[in-house]
């Protein structure tokens, strides 16, 4: 495996990679190599995993999308004259330079986005890169092994079946989708393993939460890394959300042993029974924690609705289509149970937050998490891997070909603080330049006086409720004694 980077790196040097052309067609001939043989991908897609064949169908297709938009931003034209700035006398301040040799290791969850969101990246930054695909009795490493050696350079990228030795990776970038890493380098794009909460507030929209959640949690084989692990309802409103959750989540459920009330019947045989087992094993671990009482609303082969009572801890992260729900008293309440979990010191790889706008503002401030969504659950989210540990986040892609470069900046042109400073360092009269720099520093700071106004916010909106419940009438009250007391005073003045 080191021969095979150290190739890699010998490739890199020549700076092979770098021209545009030769970019385009390398990832040109990704492309057809994927779209030429979708059916045959999609049926290996189908083999391996518990998704549909509509949700095969949209993995390649995204796929195939994310190739095309890699190949349609490099222009080269626009990078030969960045490349010549210097000698036309400009600074190429935002010039980059590829790592050289990217090492990457995919997830199981949608393999081939996963893969091709990577590799496509680090290919259109201009890197050779290193694949890592297991040797198992899956289908399609298999055949993207046979696919991908055949349709990319076999000295710019290579495959290979176990992770190299540590000293041949410290040379690579990586690439790590699933391999847990505590604290990522500046070499290493990591996906978090933290855990993603979703919290729906009583002024919700209800239906369009529970099709949101259900969604996240059941498609693409409910394995998602952004699948909710759990679902904070208000308890006004939970029986309602679990009614509409029941009859979004029945498409992904329904086979011959969907149960209700927690009586499972026999696992249906085939493509069934990896999703059958998979629930079942979550479910008993659910049911044997002393941090929650389990309830098991529902139950079928590909996944289960369960209710969790009497919180003292959350429940794990978990890769299992198993829709999870507890009721919450208040907003503060979720916030609480979240800050008190060990787990999740470090922040939510995401959190999820129905109801007002103003809700979701004080939830995605003091519910620290990678990334916050109000009333909706990015679809695109649910294919492909975390987004790396301490980077923006990309939606659609994941990896942006920004990722896989370096800053290399390049000036000719001299800064504008460089005249006075060479006044003070090599100028004749370096001490009246000192002066007057010093002079001009030190003069005090003119304080910007702020605007005066009243900050209405979520607690203030409360209060403001509160006077007009209640103060309103009491001022009613004391106002109508005082006006029938001074009436019948005068009354009694007058006859005497």
């Amino acid at each position: 495996m080191s021969s095979a980077i150290a190739e890699l790196h010998a490739t890199a040097l020549t700076a092979r990679c770098h021209n545009a052309f030769f970019r385009q067609k390398q990832l040109k001939a990704l492309h057809d190599a994927l779209r030429r043989d979708s059916s045959t991908i999609r049926d290996a897609i189908r083999s391996d995993t518990r998704v549909s064949e509509q949700e095969a169908t949209v993995e390649i297709a995204l796929s195939l999308d994310l190739v095309r938009a890699h190949y349609a931003v490099i222009d080269p034209a626009r990078e030969l004259e960045d490349e010549y700035r210097v000698s036309n006398g400009r600074d190429a301040q935002n010039q980059t330079q590829p790592w050289g040799v990217v090492y990457i290791e995919s997830q199981r969850h949608t393999p081939l986005f996963s893969i091709v969101a990577a590799l496509s990246a680090a290919m259109a930054a201009g890197n050779c890169v290193a694949l890592k695909l297991d040797n198992n009795l899956r289908a399609l490493p298999s055949l993207l092994r046979t696919l991908l050696a055949q349709a990319l350079e076999s000295d710019t990228f290579a495959l290979v079946l176990s992770a190299p030795s540590q000293d041949a990776l410290a040379t690579c970038f990586q690439v790590l989708q699933e391999t847990h890493v505590q604290h990522p380098t500046s070499t290493q794009l990591a996906s978090p393993q933290s855990k993603v909460i979703a919290i729906v507030d009583r002024t919700a929209d209800i239906v369009a939460a529970a099709e949101h959640l259900v969604t996240a949690r059941f498609a693409f084989g409910g394995s998602s890394p952004y699948a909710p692990d759990l679902v904070f309802v208000n308890e006004y409103v939970k029986k309602e959300f679990l009614e509409h959750a029941l009859r979004f989540a029945i498409p992904y459920l329904a086979s011959d042993d969907i149960v209700s009330n927690g009586s499972p019947k026999s696992p249906t045989l085939g493509e069934h029974r990896l999703g059958s087992k998979t629930t079942t094993e979550a479910l008993k671990s659910l049911e044997t924690s002393t941090s929650w009482r389990t309830s098991v609303v529902t139950q079928g082969s590909m996944g289960a609705i369960v209710d969790l009572s009497n919180l003292s801890f959350l429940p794990a992260r978990s890769n299992s289509p198993v829709f999870a729900v507890s009721a919450i008293t208040s907003l503060e309440h979720a916030i609480s149970l979240i800050d008190e979990d060990s787990e999740s010191a470090s922040g939510l790889l995401a959190g999820y937050y129905f109801g007002t706008p103003s809700a979701g503002k004080y939830l995605s401030q003091f519910v620290r998490a990678d990334a916050s969504f109000v009333n909706h659950v990015p679809y695109r989210l649910l294919l492909g891997p975390a987004g790396p540990a301490y980077r923006s986040i990309d939606i659609d892609a994941r990896y942006a070909k920004a990722h896989f470069t370096r800053p290399s900046p390049a000036f000719i042109t001299a800064a504008r603080s460089h005249a006075a400073l060479a006044k003070v360092l090599c100028g004749k009269d370096a001490r009246k330049a000192a002066a007057e720099a010093l002079s001009k520093t030190a003069q005090e700071i003119n304080e910007k006086k702020r605007v005066e106004w009243i900050a209405i916010g979520y607690f203030e909106q409360g209060i403001l409720i509160g006077l007009g419940l209640f103060g309103i009438p009491l001022l009613t009250c004391i106002g109508t004694g005082l006006f029938f007391g001074a009436r019948a005073g005068l009354r009694r003045f007058s006859f005497m």
